[in-house]
């Protein structure tokens, strides 16, 4: 944040007034309130009033001092695909996730260009999403409906969010495909509606089940109709967004245009994984940043996970300067990293710039905004709401100067789809990053390896949302 000079505040001249306001009511007495109305805007404050009252509060707070001194250049940049466009969904920690591996894969086959079918895994993220909801619906039957995790797994069962082993659960078990292969519908790229159809016929489903189960029904026949609703859910799926392939054969152009590759052999989602993308996608740790929580601990997130026979996701907490360091070890050998951050906070749109001082907020009211990023975590003004890859670095010497991010977002949103954040930004609003365990030290991996600790759905991490 901006330094800014105080003015004489109204509660300063409050704390100088010897009244004694009665609140034995716990309300605002009216005495109180008639000192409040006792502000007085005069000269340049009474015009700044007008210019707040009537402006987009982004325009009026706009550093251009700042803005002037941000240079769209890095020194390390990973050569990527065409910026990708998750549009009106919340699959960004799909995109993310692919825009982790694309590189590698157009790397090896000098491709033109390339994008996974994010529609594919979106389609089976629901289908496992349908059976994590029916199946704890069954296992907590037993407990009321405003049960705590109850009421956690009944708050938006089959939303778009994910984390990055949700992703990798995901294709380590369907495979991945083209996207040319299951392309984008409607309602893959505007889900809010399908999503909301889904839900309301999924509970039904789920309410159902449990009711059979407090009736003590057997566990064959709770399995079977569970079945049936799944493959209702399937159904309504392949409606919305199309049925996933289960063969094809990939063609592709490569970087000299002059002819069209095919793959020597027909390719399932499963082997387009195991053979052409072929990503060690076990050999990943999340390194969070966790102000509040022991640094140096394992912290599993309970009912984080999407898929019901896969391990909740857990992180390594560490300070923010390690999560920083094992970032530029990854960019600088060309292995794009997926982050967790809040993308909502200062951030300048249109040029894609992330930093703190990009909008002179406490100057324009005369106040602070510095809460600790430990207390912002703990009252939920901050969360971990969005998902992006560091595909480069600026580096002057040893010293990280701002990092190069590729968003979902398409190629209108900053600087052609790519956004530049400086470091004080990472600082603040970033979460976690997933590296690679070739560019950790062994003591990390080893403390990657240690009991976690386990996190009820209602700890902030958990309850402030999954990335979309």
């Amino acid at each position: 944040m901006s330094a800014y000079r105080p003015m004489l505040s109204l509660a300063l001249l409050l704390a100088a007034t010897p009244i004694a306001f009665a609140d034995s009511d716990g309300g605002i007495p009216e005495k109180l309130i008639g000192e409040f109305t006792k502000l007085e805007l005069e000269g340049p404050r009474r015009a700044l009033a007008d210019v707040i009252a009537s402006s987009d509060l982004h325009s009026v707070a706009l550093n251009r001092e700042r803005l002037i001194q941000h240079r769209d250049i890095v020194s390390h940049r990973i050569k990527t695909g065409s910026v990708t466009h998750q549009k009106s969904s919340g699959r960004c920690w799909i995109f993310s996730g692919f825009n982790v591996l694309r590189p590698e894969l157009i790397r090896r086959y000098k491709l033109k260009d390339f994008e996974f079918s994010e529609s594919f895994v979106h389609f089976w993220d629901k289908m496992e999403k349908s059976n994590l909801f029916l199946q704890g619906m069954i296992d907590l039957a037993d407990r009321p409906l405003d049960d705590r995790r109850i009421e956690s797994l009944l708050d938006e069962p089959l939303g778009d969010g994910g984390w990055w082993t949700s992703f990798t659960d995901l294709i380590q078990k369907y495979g991945v495909v083209p996207k040319e292969m299951m392309p984008e519908t409607h309602n893959s790229s505007a889900t809010w509606m399908m999503n909301k159809l889904l839900e309301i016929k999924l509970k039904e489903f789920g309410l159902d089940l449990r009711d059979r189960a407090r009736d003590g029904a057997k566990e064959k026949e709770l399995r079977r109709r569970k079945h049936e609703a799944l493959a209702e859910i399937y159904r309504l799926l392949v409606l919305n967004l199309g049925r996933p392939p289960q063969e094809f054969t990939w063609r592709y152009e490569t970087e000299d245009s002059t002819s069209i590759a095919t793959y020597p052999e027909p390719l399932t989602p499963q082997s387009f994984l195991e053979d052409v993308v072929a990503a060690d996608l076990t050999a990943y740790v999340a390194l969070f940043n966790l102000p509040g929580k022991d640094y140096f601990k394992n912290y599993t997130l309970e009912m984080s996970r999407n898929m019901y026979d896969r391990p909740e996701f857990t992180v390594l907490n560490l300070p923010i300067d390690t999560l920083r360091a094992y970032t530029l070890k990854s960019i600088l050998d060309s292995t794009a990293v997926w982050v967790a951050c809040d993308i909502g906070q200062e951030n300048h749109r249109a040029e894609g710039v992330l930093a703190l001082d990009i909008y002179n907020y406490e100057l324009l009211y005369e106040t602070t905004f510095d809460l600790p990023k430990r207390d912002l975590i703990r009252l939920g003004l901050i969360g971990p709401s969005h998902a992006m890859a560091f595909v480069g670095a600026d580096t002057i010497g040893p010293r990280v100067e701002k990092w190069l991010v590729e968003n979902s977002w398409g190629g209108e949103a900053g600087d052609g789809g790519l956004w530049y954040m400086y470091n004080d930004w990472f600082d603040r609003y970033v979460w976690g990053v997933i590296i690679h365990e070739r560019y950790l030290s062994e003591a990390l991996i080893a403390l990657s390896r240690e009991e976690p600790i386990l996190l009820p759905p209602w700890d902030p991490l958990s309850a402030l949302g999954r990335p979309r």
